[in-house]
């Protein structure tokens, strides 16, 4: 796969702590997208399935599951599909965003993930829509699918979630939807 970034412990995109994977690569580039630096096919960090699967059950104590977006994780349709199945299987939850709409993965090949993904967000960004307060999207169109019992009672809260990584060396990585007064507030 087409890897942009990994974080093997997150919180904020998705139920408890999950090792995510932001895809490079994206064939609908949306309006205003928040990750346009990953629309690119040209590769960054190339992983075998077997590879990234090897790295989360690296984490299966500190997890709960797999997070896929980025980019577009349809475009690495195959892939996407072969790694929720193998996380399935050895009992990580797993949940994957793509900007096709639910009436365009269910009528084609991609409706599979269905399957094999415990909660499915679809949906264009659409930059007139942006929202900041609604826990996992970025635009209100956007739906959330539980499309397994494991988060049956899961309730969403409405909020904007940011994480804030500082590396030993200084570096900073801001994750999540910040605005930019979250960002002078927080510089």
């Amino acid at each position: 796969m087409n890897i942009a970034h990994i974080e093997q412990q997150s919180f904020i995109y998705g139920p408890g702590c999950r090792f995510v994977i932001w895809v490079q690569g994206c064939s609908i580039r949306c309006k205003g997208c928040w990750n346009q630096q990953m629309w690119s096919f040209d590769h960054r960090d190339t992983y075998s399935v077997e590879q990234l699967t090897d790295m989360i059950l690296s984490e299966k104590e500190y997890i709960e599951g797999i997070t896929i977006l980025g980019g577009e994780p349809f475009d690495q349709f195959s892939e996407t599909l072969l790694l929720c199945q193998k996380c399935q299987k050895l009992g990580f939850s797993t949940m994957v965003f793509t900007g096709y709409e639910l009436s365009e993965i269910e009528n084609s090949e991609k409706s599979a993930i269905k399957s094999f993904a415990d909660i499915l967000i679809t949906g264009r960004y659409i930059e007139s829509l942006r929202t900041t307060n609604l826990q996992w999207i970025g635009s209100t169109n956007q739906q959330i699918l539980f499309l397994s019992d494991k988060y049956k009672d899961y309730t969403l809260k409405d909020a904007n979630y940011i994480e804030i990584d500082i590396e030993n060396e200084g570096k900073c990585t801001i994750l999540g939807f910040p605005d930019r007064q979250d960002i002078k507030e927080i510089f």
